[in-house]
């Protein structure tokens, strides 16, 4: 067999290249595949890339190839020729003949542009990601090169969101806008809550009963809307009790307060739970929780809007009044939404309406609204781009070109300005421009390029400047130019990193967009500029440091939601009739779950087995009642104890995960194999030949998916990665489409009635108990198991397995680049490194931000 034909793309230089293994793949490889048999796809008398070869290194390496069933090789030949193809391998990657796996020029994605907007100029709520083009994805994460282009639309989108941030933060007003005190109810003449209150959807009470102004809806409905405004019925300071939560049609909302002004408020509200019974206020069945969000105004905003963040769910006790208080950022045009979340879509309107009704509500007594509230005036963000410059009045009769703005930029949503109106038109003065430009960017500019700018950069953007002055406009105006173009340019559009091991300054972004998804803060930046991040250990007392702060909340979200597909988790709603307590709640609660997880590991230090087995969970009521763990009680996630036998806990098991990797429908072993085996194990298996059809689960009760899948192995294409992908999937089959556990199928045919379980009372059963779940199997190795408890045993036995596909989803995730064969000996040293020191979770990530993986490009 010719050499050329088993290395030919690597293209090594004769001094790089080991003894060739031709001869052993001659004599114990290539009957099963050259041209003609192809077994598995995979043709050796034919040039392979790199990836391919690695395949083989790995296949030779682990004893699976030459198979078990042919005569077994000598021990020597097999070793010298997994060698030989290591080397080769190896000396491709440093000749530059592979690809390399070295991080190449990347872009920033919409999350760390976003963020990096938002910390530059102190604007913590301000919305840029949903206008910019979607990010690629590679090696399972959008932070790569290969997946961040760049398009003239993309560039198009920087722009307009430039122009948005400048916006935002360029103060247009002498002194602050006043602060507004307002307080507001659900219960107001243009809402949806007067509409379902009018048809006994809801109540309006008083002293926790039946308020008289407003009696509840009964037989004969409620006298027209019209007379109660006239009357001032839903302004008499009433709270509102909801049977109702959101829907489709139904989107609760404030909508007597609409911001005016971008910036913080602060919202207090007073939630309690009730029972209802036909007219009389009785205890509430438990606390209860409500979720308040932040809703964008569409049109004139009186057609709604639609949540676009959450802001929490709050716990609303029995009959007794709890305050939250919630500070938040908010953008003009916003306002707040309110969901009964815990509540089911209970039917009230029967013959009776709410006087023929019986069951629970929450009530919202009222929501306080103050803000916007600045610390200081002008704000950070002016302070950041015109430093202590005067807001001064604009001069009319000036020949320069004054801002183009908005009348007081955002004087009035709905044709209404409630903040004090300031007259005249304003803006930035300079009675030395070009020199307070020059001041004013040699602060700016390496803040936001993340590095230290020569003088000639800033140079050329007094230039713009300057040129701006010539063209006739305004100081301000001109600025904006040279911020707007700062703002577009590669220099912050792109993660500038040295050839070979990184500078302070890219050390310190690295660690920043790894650990907060945004630039250096100043602590971060004084340690880049006195040289210090190269010393020993000082990258990790940083990572320490910044673990603590708010926005490391960023990495856990955005970590979780790529690494664990968590970001699809609403890609599909699940079956009304087949899962019908499913509920936005409960999605949030899952997410809940696996983010306090994960911060939980890294807190902890617990070790890799914790990603598969656990004994404990992070819980709220809502999904501890899902998994049928008793004691939990309100809205808040918290860590609770679990039974010795309980499967619950970890990612394996959590039922974000098992969501992602269901469809709205069924369950299928063959997804969520796939999912364990490249997610947490890090050995993916090849993709399904185009000309398989897949399989899909049967609901109508009929036949079970083991039985489809059994036919399926038949083929003998098929039979080999099934071997590896079916057993953790049917593992996996003893959970459902949303992660609840059971012993059988749900069904829409054939089938037993099913029992209520933990089903609300409020929600109608349809579905029946189809045939019963299997959940064992045997491994490739021979392993067997019965169920998830024995499998997550099975899994957790393999701890540097687990923390070594950790520590190369941590390096991808934190560097941008996939890890190259090359790279095998440094996560080898990581995990070595880690399990002297008990493998925990937080030392894996220490270990990995002092290593070459991490400090070399």
């Amino acid at each position: 067999m010719n050499r050329l034909a088993v290395l030919a793309l690597l293209a090594l230089p004769a001094a790089a290249r080991a003894a060739p293994p031709a001869a052993f793949l001659d004599a114990h490889c290539v009957s099963c595949h050259d041209a003609a048999t192809k077994k598995g796809g995979l043709d050796l008398t034919a040039p392979l890339d790199a990836a391919g070869w690695v395949k083989v290194h790995d296949r030779m390496a682990a004893g699976e190839m030459p198979p078990k069933t042919r005569p077994r090789p000598p021990a020597a030949d097999l070793a010298a020729a997994v060698a030989a193809v290591h080397d080769d391998l190896i000396a491709a990657e440093k000749s530059g003949a592979a690809k390399d796996g070295r991080t190449r020029l990347r872009r920033l994605t919409r999350a760390e542009y976003e963020n990096t907007v938002r910390d530059l100029l102190d604007l913590p709520g301000i919305l840029l990601q949903a206008d910019l083009p979607p990010d690629g994805q590679a090696h399972g994460f959008d932070r790569n090169a290969d997946a961040l282009d760049v398009s003239h639309v993309t560039l198009a989108r920087y722009l307009e969101a430039a122009d948005r941030a400048l916006d935002t933060a360029v103060a247009t007003r002498p002194r602050p806008p006043a602060v507004v005190k307002q307080r507001v109810s659900l219960a107001n003449p243009h809402g949806f809550v007067a509409h379902v209150l009018l048809h006994g959807d809801g109540v309006l009470l008083k002293n926790k009963q039946p308020d008289p102004d407003f009696p509840p809806a009964g037989a004969h409905e409620h006298i027209d809307q019209g007379a109660h405004e006239r009357m001032g019925s839903f302004r008499n300071g009433a709270s509102v009790g909801l049977f109702r939560p959101e829907d489709e049609s139904f989107h609760p909302y404030f909508n007597e307060f609409v911001a005016v002004y971008p910036g913080r408020y602060r919202l207090t509200t007073s939630l309690w739970a009730f029972g209802w019974d036909k007219g009389k206020v009785l205890p509430a069945r438990g606390t209860e929780a409500a979720r308040l969000s932040i809703v964008q105004l569409v049109g004139d905003g009186r057609g709604g809007g639609h949540p676009s963040t959450v802001l929490g769910y709050y716990d609303a006790p029995s009959l007794k009044e709890q305050l939250h208080e919630v500070p938040t950022w908010l953008n003009p045009r916003e306002t707040v939404g309110f969901n009964a979340a815990s509540l089911a879509h209970a039917h009230t309107r029967g013959p009776l309406r709410a006087m023929g009704f019986t069951g629970p509500g929450i009530a919202c007594d009222f929501l306080d609204v103050e803000g916007p509230i600045h610390d200081s005036w002008p704000p950070l963000g002016y302070k950041r781009l015109f430093g202590d410059l005067p807001i001064t009045r604009f001069d009319a009769k000036s020949s320069v070109r004054p801002p183009s703005r908005q009348p007081d930029r955002q004087q009035l949503v709905m044709g209404k300005n409630k903040a004090d109106p300031v007259e005249g038109l304003w803006t930035v003065s300079s009675t030395q421009p070009l020199v307070d430009a020059d001041k004013l960017l040699a602060d700016f500019l390496p803040r936001a390029f993340r590095r230290l700018v020569s003088a000639d950069t800033r140079k050329s953007y007094v230039d713009r400047v300057a040129d701006r002055l010539k063209a006739n406009d305004s100081f301000e105006v001109a600025m904006r130019w040279a911020y707007r173009a700062a703002l577009c340019s590669p220099d912050f559009l792109y993660h500038v990193e040295p050839a070979g091991e990184l500078d302070d300054f890219a050390l310190a972004n690295r660690l920043s967009y790894f650990l907060w998804n945004s630039l250096p803060d100043d602590a971060l930046t004084a340690k880049a500029k006195a040289g210090e991040l190269r010393k020993p250990g000082a990258v990790k007392a940083e990572a320490a440091r910044m673990l603590t702060d708010p926005k490391a909340q960023r990495f856990a979200d955005d970590f979780l939601g790529q690494w664990l597909k968590l970001r699809l988790i609403a890609a599909n709603d699940p079956d009304r009739k087949l899962y019908p307590e499913f509920s936005k709640y409960l999605q949030d609660s899952m997410m809940l779950e696996s983010v306090a997880y994960f911060r939980e590991l890294l807190a902890k230090d617990l070790p890799a087995d914790y990603l598969v087995r656990s004994d404990f969970a992070m819980l709220n009521e809502r999904l501890a009642v899902h998994y049928g763990i008793p004691g939990v009680s309100g809205s808040g996630v918290r860590r609770v104890a679990l039974p010795a036998d309980s499967p619950r806990g970890p990612f394996l098991t959590q039922a974000a995960v098992l969501k992602v990797t269901a469809n709205g429908t069924t369950t299928s072993p063959v997804p969520r194999g796939a999912f364990v085996l490249d997610r947490l194990l890090g050995r993916p298996p090849e993709p399904p030949p185009l000309n398989v059809p897949a399989v899909e689960p049967d609901v109508r009760g009929a036949v079970t998916i083991r039985e489809q899948l059994e036919k399926h192995r038949a083929n003998a294409a098929c039979a080999g990665c099934h071997a590896r992908i079916d057993p953790p999937g049917f593992a996996l089959e003893e959970f459902d489409v949303i992660g609840g556990q059971r012993s059988r199928y749900r069904s829409l045919g054939a089938g037993d009635p099913a029992p209520r379980g933990t089903i609300d009372p409020f929600i109608g059963i349809g579905f029946k108990l189809g045939p019963k779940v299997d959940p064992s199997s045997v491994l490739p190795d021979g392993r067997g198991f019965k169920g998830v408890g024995e499998f997550q045993a099975l899994l957790a036995a393999d701890r540097d397995v687990l923390l070594a596909n950790l520590a190369r989803q941590f390096a991808v995730y934190g560097t941008g680049r996939g890890t190259s064969f090359g790279d095998r000996a440094d996560v080898a040293a990581l995990v070595a490194a880690t399990t002297r020191q008990g493998g925990g979770v937080r030392t894996l990530l220490n270990e990995l931000v002092e290593s070459k993986l991490f400090r070399a490009r």
